[in-house]
């Protein structure tokens, strides 16, 4: 039992109260963000300025630029500008200025340099209009375009106002003062039905019933914006001149105040717009940078700018525009380095740094919630309130840098008993009392590299080291009291029963602190479900005390438990199967609530009381994804957990992490069709047709051979981390699965019928959305194959026999023999057909190889033939390197040469029983019978090298080719599409390490 002081209990009382005043008195703050992602032209993104940004009632994300609009699937953008052979595919301006989104019907509102246009979602084009005054003047020059609180559609222009008639369609010019001669920048109505102008020449205001007004304070002054904040107020910015409110409910003329605090450094210049986010924060971009606050009085002012000389938050100085999407997502578009998006759920983890090393060696607590952590600087404390204080290093030493790096930091430990701060380093022990200036050695444990430290309830210390083994040290003297000889020692629990339980890099033991005896559990004797891991990373007892948590390297989490039946202990992997069960562990965390947070090489992942289906979390929450280090965890008083790492100490509070709950729209975003001259495609509008993304059906003619759908879940805060499934109704019996670099599904000569490509995607956790894309795929037969062409054949045939019957019954029996043989010549010349109707369909017709369906009926037969007498087949997934750059710089026709001849060179290279076939687009892929992984990958690296040997001529031009190849072996029990899609991942692999190689399976470990 750990053993507390007064003086303890009244610090930890203290460290207690604390909390509570923090968490009840503090004034919530607005969210801040850390990081950005930006993009811009170099992304794909038209142009560098965005004046505003919509998400339209699919999911998709518009900008607008000063070169048209930009729609943007997490992926690719599309550029939307006015052709001028081709009306209809853009905005009539290439400037646009404003958009609004028409909430019903999803189309959108385009206001630019030249004209006010309307995007037709449905049909995907642009309809123009004129904005024609009462004198009889068209305005070209429309500034906004704006939905009011009740739903009225205004467009403002450079000289007027318009509202939109939905009756006729059309606009209709509202009757101002004469003499007013504005830009009309926004528009807003107040819970009274007064319309507000935001102006180039000042703040205006009129109803129906009376005239316009000019609002006084603002009179001659731009203003840019109007926002509606807490539904109670109205902001207005300004340039120049800050920000003014007023509340929704007051009387026109005793309305406006300006509002205080804001930084005039960044709002003095032009404030470009306000916008209020759904958690209740502000935004307020302005040409100095941003500011975010909220409404509350005394509430915290947060500036952001730009600054050339740091490692900028923001991409430039001049803000232009807010916006929250649905998924929660906020969108800061600039006028000069295009926009930049911010997820918040990437702040539930957060970073501790201190000093100008990031990596942080050793960490623990003491009785008052204070962190102490290490870094090659020294030792230092964050308090509770999150300040930091230190280095502390030791005396006279800090400009030695040898010093230094033989006495950094590696492990940490408070003695409670005794209010000390022991420090494990690379040449020995080391401690801190209170009010000690310097770090001082233990003079005693000199030379000793120790990794990991624990003190105990009376103040001794138990350390562990690289070289040394366990060593026993009495706290006062500092003198060894016992040491054991052992492996590399990672992690110490002292238990309170009198064991000592230590993880090492042979094994976990378990030694009697009394008697000194020690207890092997990975003893070479120890059945394999009694046998701990090899490498111990962790150990740690469970709060309810009934068993322990042990992390590995590469085996994840195992829980370790005593078995009275066999007087033995018990090792159970969490969560077998799943990619935690074979990740290296760091720490593992127990909260208040039985969930396990465990750090790993990958970022930390977390696993409910159920100890199943583990939860990841990387780094769009704000976790480390460099890894963290093995024996460097702690939970603090408040409850907030730490692990360390190489890039600063990551903390958080386990209710404010969790998994996104967004369930993104799964749309199509792009066809290809092979032959088709009416294929609508993503880059290429269609007035004929409906965009990919809201048809339902999509009809392939005999000759489309090569159809290709590319597709996008609409999460796009992380759009890397979203994983896919697809299959094909009709044709494919299993869900063939990709990740977001290859999100097309492609196909080749279909049989005559009626399909249904089911699509489904994951947001950026790997959480499935409940929202599944899906459209009907009808491949017409050749007219021979019709029913009406079937039809007319038996009516001819039977209109000649009645009439041949008829007129020559009495001839019928001498001419039996000649008709029986022109029924058998017509017999034998459908036959023919059929036979060359079945090599199409099994043939590429390109390469002249087997296609993918000829493919699966074989290798299913070959593996019914490895079910019965177990002989292996391997599975080779080819894929030409940078194919698509050989198309885009040379040409179809030289592509296809390439397929061509790298199809013979594999040909040539492969045995009479082996089976090559062309997979689609660039990608083959390869049987090789009676062949296990190591004699698979042989083959594949003589392929790859006669295929990087043979050179492609083409008009005078020498192309060399290169393939990635991924094999995988077949096992007992596994089916088919398992091997190809584990041949698929080490494609993939060998793709990300450089492309040119092959990727083999692993050998199965026994």
């Amino acid at each position: 039992m750990r053993i507390f002081t007064v003086g303890t209990k009244l610090n930890y009382c203290f460290a207690i109260l604390l909390i509570f005043i923090l968490n009840t008195f503090v004034v919530a703050a607005p969210v801040v963000p850390t990081h950005f992602t930006h993009l811009s032209v170099q992304d794909g993104l038209s142009q560098v300025t965005v004046s505003d940004i919509i998400e339209d009632n699919i999911g998709f994300m518009w900008f607008s630029t000063q070169n048209g609009l930009n729609r943007y699937d997490g992926y690719n953008f599309v550029n939307y500008k006015k052709d001028q052979n081709l009306d209809g595919s853009g905005p009539m301006g290439d400037y646009v200025y404003k958009m609004a989104l028409n909430k019903t019907t999803g189309d959108l509102w385009a206001a630019s340099s030249r004209g006010l246009s309307r995007y037709d979602q449905k049909h995907e084009l642009f309809v123009h209009y004129p904005l024609i005054d009462s004198a009889g003047i068209q305005h070209h020059f429309v500034a906004t375009v704006v939905y009011d609180r009740t739903g009225k559609l205004w467009a403002g222009t450079n000289l007027g106002l318009f509202e939109y008639n939905p009756n006729s369609d059309s606009f209709i010019h509202v009757e101002l003062n004469q003499s007013a001669k504005f830009r009309i920048q926004d528009i807003e109505q107040d819970i009274n039905g007064v319309i507000w102008l935001a102006t180039s020449q000042g703040l205006y205001a009129f109803k129906e019933d009376r005239p316009l007004y000019t609002i006084p304070e603002l009179e001659g002054i731009e203003v840019s914006d109007i926002e509606l904040i807490n539904k109670n107020q109205i902001w207005f910015s300004t340039n120049g001149k800050g920000i003014y409110a007023k509340q929704d409910t007051t009387d026109l003329r005793h309305i406006i105040k300006p509002l205080q605090g804001l930084s005039s450094e960044l709002s003095s210049p032009s404030v470009s717009s306000i916008k209020q986010i759904r958690n209740g924060d502000i935004w307020i971009s302005t040409l100095g940078g941003l500011t975010i606050t909220r409404s509350e009085n005394n509430a915290e002012i947060i500036n952001l700018n730009h600054k050339k000389e740091k490692n900028n938050l923001l991409s430039g100085h001049q803000m232009s525009r807010t916006f929250e999407s649905q998924s929660g997502l906020i969108w800061q578009g600039t006028w000069r380095s295009g926009f930049s998006k911010f997820d918040p759920s990437s702040l539930q983890f957060k970073t501790l740094l201190a000093g100008n090393d990031k990596s942080t060696r050793g960490m623990t607590k003491d009785n008052q919630g204070n962190v102490w952590f290490g870094t090659p600087e020294g030792l230092w404390k964050r308090d509770m309130s999150g300040q930091i204080a230190g280095p502390w290093t030791f005396e006279n030493k800090q400009n030695n840098v040898e010093f230094l790096e033989s006495n950094m930091i590696s492990s940490l430990a408070y003695s409670e008993s005794s209010d000390t701060i022991w420090i494990g380093t690379r040449s020995g022990l080391a401690y801190l009392k209170k009010n000690q200036k310097y770090l001082k050695h233990a003079e005693t444990i000199q030379g000793a590299r120790i990794y990991t430290l624990t003190a105990d309830e009376i103040g001794d210390l138990w350390l562990g080291g690289f070289n040394n083994g366990l060593i026993y040290v009495d706290g006062k003297s500092h003198k060894i009291k016992k040491q054991w000889p052992m492996g590399s020692v990672t992690k110490i629990l002292l238990d309170a029963d009198g064991f000592v339980w230590v993880g090492t890099m042979e094994g976990l033991l378990r030694i009697n602190k009394h008697t000194g005896e020690v207890l092997d559990l990975y003893a070479a004797n120890r059945s394999p479900a009694n046998r701990s891991p090899r490498i111990v990373t962790w150990i740690s007892k469970s709060k309810n005390g009934q068993h322990y948590w042990l992390g590995a390297q590469g085996s994840g989490i195992l829980k370790l438990s005593y078995d009275e039946k066999t007087d033995d202990f018990i090792f159970q992997q969490v969560a077998p199967g799943s990619h935690l069960s074979t990740l290296a562990i760091g720490g593992i965390e127990e909260d208040s609530k039985g969930n396990l947070w465990a750090s790993t090489i990958e970022g930390i992942a977390k696993l409910g009381p159920s100890l199943e289906n583990p939860e990841y979390f990387n780094d769009s929450h704000g976790v480390k994804i460099e890894g963290y280090y093995i024996n460097h965890s702690l939970t603090n008083i408040d409850s907030k957990i730490f692990f360390g790492s190489p890039v600063g100490l990551t903390y958080f509070s386990p209710e404010d992490a969790s998994q996104s709950k967004w369930s993104p729209a799964i749309v199509f975003t792009k066809l290809s069709i092979l032959g088709n001259r009416s294929a609508n495609t993503q880059n290429e509008p269609s007035t004929h047709q409906l965009p990919i993304y809201q048809a339902k059906e999509i009809v392939l003619q005999p000759e489309d051979l090569v159809f290709s759908i590319e597709f996008s879940a609409l999460d796009l805060s992380a759009p890397t981390f979203n994983q896919y499934k697809y299959k094909l109704n009709g044709f494919d019996t299993t869900w063939n699965t990709t990740s977001s670099t290859n999100r097309v599904a492609t196909y080749t000569n279909l049989d005559a019928g009626s399909y249904t490509l089911i699509v489904k995607g994951t947001n950026k956790d790997g959480i499935w959305s409940d929202q599944v894309g899906e459209i009907t795929i009808t491949v017409i037969p050749p007219w021979w194959l019709t029913t009406w062409a079937k039809v007319l054949w038996i009516s001819i045939i039977v209109t000649l026999l009645i009439g041949f019957y008829r007129r020559r019954v009495y001839a019928l029996k001498k001419r039996s023999d000649l008709l029986s043989i022109q029924v058998e010549e017509r017999t034998a010349e459908l036959e023919a057909m059929n036979k060359k109707l079945l090599r199409l369909s099994t043939i590429d017709d390109l390469t002249g190889l087997r296609n993918r369906r000829d493919f699966r009926n074989n290798a299913l037969q070959e593996l019914s033939r490895f079910k019965r007498g177990g002989e292996p087949f391997c599975i080779l997934l080819i894929d030409i390197d940078y194919f698509k750059q050989v198309n885009d710089v040379n040409g179809h026709t030289c592509g296809d040469k390439v397929l061509i001849e790298t199809a013979q060179v594999m040909q040539s290279h492969i045995r009479q029983q082996d089976f090559l076939a062309r997979w689609g687009g660039e990608e083959f892929i390869m049987m090789i019978v009676d062949t296990d992984t190591k004699q698979g990958a042989q083959i594949a690296e003589k392929i790859r090298l006669a295929v990087a040997k043979n050179i492609v001529e083409y008009e005078e031009q020498e192309i060399c080719v290169s393939i990635t190849i991924g094999v995988s072996q077949i096992y007992t029990g596994e089916e088919l599409d398992a091997c190809i899609n584990r041949a698929d991942k080490n494609l993939y692999l060998g793709k990300n390490d450089g492309r040119n190689r092959v990727v083999a399976d692993q050998p199965l470990s026994t």
